[in-house]
């Protein structure tokens, strides 16, 4: 695999360090580095690194329209000479290293036609360029890695769902025994006149006022006035802007008029940061929001405790008290204090400078940043290869008569009981094709794996998989554009467009809907969990009503509707006003085993989308202390973890041996949204547990009372907690709870379903 990595400026930084590191130690990547001429493509060749010279533009913010405009316009044009120049290369993605240099690849992706990743090492904008640039990130379909919790959360959550990745800055261990850092620290110490047995504190980073270095120098003067034999160094340079140049001369003038103009050191810039933190006893970082803070690491990974802000990315670096020191920004008084403490106190100097050295070689190694950054390459490059066009063989007859049977599902990018119930169809129809718009091959169930799947058009469209919702006004087009021709019978699994399907005249279309289409008759729901501009929804809401037209009209062709539960039912008989049968869905109860001890904790088995109410749980549980473990994971899963308190344990998705170990082990499984049916219920109830439920949807078709299960009457906080406080497992029966479950065994569908089958086929011709 070749990645070309896109840097925008040729100067050399910490972000550039990192880029550097990074592609010297990718593994299964050849890196081609993309830059202005400049120290950093002579660094790259030094390190043996292929490079590609290409001009670029460095765009400033402005509140000057004319300048602004201008920053635009130079940026397209660099984003287009890169895009030319990228062509001419073999590579399969691009890295670009920068929020500016993602953002030029991105723009000319219709161009070079390549994956792009945004490497995003500052502090993303906020108001409307925020806005834009997150539009962009989700438009292009680009990746996006953030450096940091705070970087990444610049970046729209739920929109860049599975495109957003948190991959901390890694540096390259150098490590020192005690004579070398004997011989540096006597070494740097002569060259910067500094006593030998007098304790340094440095601050190393760019000369900005945002990095705070006066702050450094007013702690100096408070450490000196209580009497510390201490020096500065201030290492580093002012560069990129003139207000860094005018910075560093204020810096100069300050400790001048505090009288410490003789323990600064100004060095200037320096390649060996790793000896001055090895000569140094201790390290100041005073930023105001420093993204993420190399230096912290290097520091760190030579023994030198340091002291930071708390801010920015820092404080996923530094564990206060173990591994360094917090301050607030701006506090000199605070970081005066905690100095103190490390120079006063050698032995806790050298127990933290320990535990600092530790904490980088388990999380911070760039040998970690790299297989990280190569996970995201592979991942990336998989859903782009799902993405293409694919081919099949013609259909084969299916049925005993010589009939053939074709089977339709809306999409296949997602897998929950809709997905298992077209699981069951195969396996019913194991000759049958099965027709879906867009497919995620690698979210299939097993028991889809070797199945026909054909798609349409839309399987084409750049991360339609990710963003497959906001195309809900194609899916019409694309289920009409199948070719059902020749298939005497089409079994439709459908809640939204599957219905739709062209059929042969004289074909009979058996539909089993899991609910009418949720855009077109449950607008506002469905859109909650969609996150768009007010525009945007306000346009789609336009599609309301054609939608609505196209979904009753296409019912009209079905044959026999049928109903997955008694809700659905209703809903079928309200919007299309037909009559639907009931035949609820399969549950393949037989691989679940009943296990008689419980844990001391309740169970979420789901997709983590808001609408599933997973919310009222963990809230329900973190107020009353009770122990809750969620299984699965989602857009939402952000958002729960944020409410979450310290009884909730998130563990994402989980293989289904261990999905079914903590259904056996659970005091009872939580079903707290208002559902259509609900198979994950009658799961635990096949391992013998209960379940707690809202009183509504598709629950009051598996739930009976004090035998397999409660209910809870209002989506409430209070309510579930309610019946949490007063739950007793020992008052259910699990043999009972088992029987009960067999009743909606998947060989009761697989009957039902074929009788109706027959029925309609007899009827039909």
């Amino acid at each position: 695999m070749n990645a070309a990595f896109y840097n925008h400026t040729s100067d050399v930084s910490g972000a550039e360090i990192s880029l550097l590191l990074t592609a010297r130690h990718l593994t299964d990547v050849a890196p081609v580095i993309f830059a202005p001429e400049g120290e950093l493509l002579e660094r790259a060749r030094e390190a043996g690194i292929a490079v590609q010279p290409v001009e670029s533009y460095r765009a400033r913010m402005s509140k000057n329209p004319l300048k602004l405009a201008a920053g635009m316009l130079g940026m397209l044009k660099s984003g287009f000479r890169f895009s030319r120049a990228v062509r001419s290369k073999q590579v399969d993605l691009i890295h670009a290293n920068s929020l500016r240099a993602g953002m030029m690849a991105s723009l000319f992706a219709w161009h070079h036609r390549l994956p792009v990743i945004w490497h995003v090492r500052d502090m993303p904008p906020g108001g409307l360029m925020g806005k834009a640039v997150n539009l962009l990130a989700w438009l292009s379909g680009s990746t996006v890695i953030g450096i940091s919790e705070p970087v990444t959360r610049g970046f729209a959550q739920k929109a860049l769902a599975g495109r957003l990745h948190l991959i901390h800055n890694g540096v390259e261990l150098k490590e020192m025994n005690e004579l070398e850092k004997r011989y540096h620290r006597q070494a740097i110490r002569e060259e910067l006149a500094t006593p030998q047995k007098a304790k340094v504190a440095a601050i190393i980073g760019q000369i900005t006022p945002w990095k705070r270095q006066e702050d450094a120098i007013e702690a100096v003067a408070g450490l000196l006035e209580q009497g510390y034999d201490i020096y500065l160094w201030v290492v580093g340079e002012a560069k990129f802007r003139q207000e860094n140049i005018e910075y560093e001369i204020a810096l100069r003038n300050r400790a001048e008029e505090l009288g410490i103009a003789h323990r600064v050191r100004f060095t200037g810039f320096r390649k060996d940061v790793m000896e001055i933190c090895a000569a140094a006893d201790l390290l100041f970082l005073c930023s105001d929001n420093e993204p993420f803070g190399r230096v912290i690491i290097e520091a760190m990974s030579q023994g030198t405790p340091v002291a930071g802000t708390r801010s920015g990315g820092v404080p996923e670096i530094i564990e206060h008290g173990e591994s360094g020191f917090l301050y607030e920004v701006g506090h000199v008084d605070q970081l005066v204090h905690l100095a103190g403490r490390l120079l006063t106190d050698d032995l806790q100097r050298v127990r933290m400078g320990r535990n600092a050295a530790e904490r980088v070689k388990a999380l911070f190694t760039i040998q970690r940043t790299a297989e990280r950054v190569e996970e995201v390459y592979a991942s990336m490059l998989s859903a782009r290869r799902q993405a293409q066009p694919e081919t099949f063989p013609a259909p084969a007859a299916a049925s005993e008569k010589g009939q053939k049977v074709a089977i339709v599902h809306d999409y296949l990018n997602q897998m929950g009981g809709a997905e298992r119930v077209v699981g069951v169809l195969h396996r019913m129809y194991p000759q049958a094709p099965i027709f879906t718009t867009i497919v995620d091959r690698d979210k299939l169930l097993p028991e889809l794996q070797d199945a026909d799947i054909r798609t349409t058009w839309m399987q084409r469209i750049p991360g339609v998989n990710k963003r497959f919702k906001l195309f809900f006004w194609l899916y019409p087009f694309a289920v009409s554009s199948m070719n059902l021709k020749g298939y005497d019978i089409v079994i439709s699994s459908s809640s939204a467009y599957g219905k739709g399907a062209p059929v042969d005249e004289g074909a009979v279309h058996i539909c089993y809907c899991h609910t009418p289409m949720r855009f077109a008759w449950d607008f506002n729901s469905y859109m909650e969990a969609v996150k768009v501009p007010a525009l945007v929804r306000a346009a789609a809401r336009m599609l309301v009503m054609p939608l609505r037209l196209w979904d009753k009209t296409t019912s009209r062709k079905v044959t026999q509707i049928i109903a997955n539960s008694t809700v659905v039912k209703g809903r079928i008989e309200e919007h299309y006003g037909k009559d639907a049968l009931v035949i609820f869905p399969p549950v393949n109860v037989n691989r679940f085993q009943v296990e008689r001890s419980s844990g001391d904790y309740f169970l979420i088995v789901s997709r983590l989308v808001s609408y599933k109410r997973i919310d009222l749980a963990v809230e329900a549980c973190s107020y009353t202390g009770q122990k809750l473990v969620v299984i699965g994971d989602g857009p939402d899963r952000a958002r729960l973890e944020a409410i979450a308190g310290p009884s909730v344990t998130f563990l994402g998705r989980l293989p289904d041996e261990e999905v079914e170990r903590y259904m056996k082990r659970c005091q009872a499984l939580l079903f707290p949204g208002f559902e259509d049916f609900g198979i994950t219920p009658l799961e635990a109830n096949a391992c013998g547990k209960p379940v707690i439920a809202f009183r509504k949807g598709g629950a009051l078709d598996t739930v009976v009372p004090g035998l397999n299960g409660l209910f809870f009457d209002e989506q409430t906080i209070e309510s579930l907690a309610e019946v949490l406080r007063s739950f007793n497992a020992e008052q259910f029966d699990p043999a009972e709870i088992r029987r009960h479950a067999e009743s909606f065994e998947e060989t009761r569908f697989i009957r039902e379903l074929e009788r109706v089958v027959q029925d309609a086929a007899g009827d039909h011709h």
